[in-house]
């Protein structure tokens, strides 16, 4: 089942896409809600903001004062743009239970 509107956070890292069909992979029986474009969104979304602050904050933990400057900047990059794919999967669910009520 692919999403009828192409979905992906700003890096690109979180594509609908592969949620969808990493969903349809692991789960023998698919939960009701996924059958329903606007759950299923939603619940995208909620996936690329708990994944997006964890990786963020895993890799942020593992930088410290003396990691060299060519794999630190990088590194700080990469935390920013999961911040920012964060940020937008909230503004996108705050969306779509707006456009829901």
């Amino acid at each position: 089942m692919t999403a009828t509107r192409a979905e992906r956070s700003p890096s690109g890292l979180f594509r609908m896409s592969a949620w969808e069909g990493e969903m349809e992979r692991s789960n023998a029986q698919l939960p009701r809600w996924y059958w329903n474009e606007a759950d299923r969104r939603r619940q995208y979304a909620r996936w690329v903001e708990a994944e997006a602050e964890s990786m963020a904050m895993r890799l942020a933990a593992l930088l410290r004062p003396d990691t060299p400057a060519e794999t630190a900047a990088p590194a700080r990059a990469l935390v920013e743009s999961l911040a920012r794919d964060a940020e937008w999967a909230r503004r996108l669910e705050e969306r779509l239970l707006s456009e829901a009520a």
